[in-house]
């Protein structure tokens, strides 16, 4: 399991990673709001702790943000304000859950595995966008009830982009996904996979889903 922690005091931090560590799980620290936006784009993670008051956003602010870009993975916010309202305001742009500080590491666990639960339950492992049809469990894709062969990479990177619809994605980042955030491969590696997956899930059926954008990536899109 890996975790996005999203905050801004280093103690705080410190200690909430080293308790997820000892449970083999595996955890990168964010100091700021745009820091986590960015690596929760370069990255997968299973779920996202999210400090409400940051130095440069809100949580709000950036559950919003994360929401309007089709993530799907929980949010737990956590927050020194105990108040009703601003609860509600993160409940309604996205957040899961709402701790206020100060807290017990138990209780934060408690909350991981219930956030992680009703995730299996609600995300599942099939992805679809329009007649596209690709089921990670089974490691299948479909278009038009037709069966399509794709190496793993191409699986990964098709993924991304059903999970990302509409959205441009960077050859950075579709390499950092695909490959891990400490791949030495070039982005150029990126262009031979789409190119390939493009000749496997499009072209055979008149279809330009995958589309380029000049000197930027790639996005899906209708």
């Amino acid at each position: 399991m890996k975790i996005l922690l999203i905050e801004d005091e280093l103690a705080i931090a410190k200690i909430i990673s080293s308790a997820l560590k000892y449970e083999r799980i595996t955890v990168d620290i964010a100091r700021c709001g745009n820091a986590g936006l960015r690596m929760a784009v370069a990255n997968k993670y299973d779920l996202i702790i999210l400090d409400y008051k940051l130095p440069d956003k809100n949580g709000d602010e950036i559950c919003l943000q994360l929401r309007n870009a089709s993530f799907d993975l929980p949010i737990i916010v956590l927050s020194a304000i105990n108040d009703y309202e601003n609860k509600v305001k993160l409940l309604d742009v996205g957040a899961d859950d709402y701790i206020t500080k100060p807290f017990e590491l138990a209780e934060l666990f408690a909350r991981i595995k219930a956030a992680l639960r009703k995730q299996r339950i609600e995300f599942g492992t099939i992805l679809s966008y329009d007649d596209l049809r690709l089921d990670l469990k089974r490691h299948s894709v479909e278009r038009q009830g037709n069966k399509i062969r794709l190496r793993d990479k191409e699986i990964k990177i098709l993924e991304y982009m059903m999970r990302h619809a509409e959205q441009v994605l960077t050859r950075e980042m579709i390499l950092s996904y695909a490959w891990g955030p400490n791949t030495e491969r070039f982005t150029n590696v990126v262009d031979v996979h789409v190119h390939n997956l493009r000749d496997k899930v499009d072209k055979p059926f008149g279809i330009h889903t995958i589309q380029t954008v000049n000197n930027i990536g790639y996005k899906l899109s209708r």
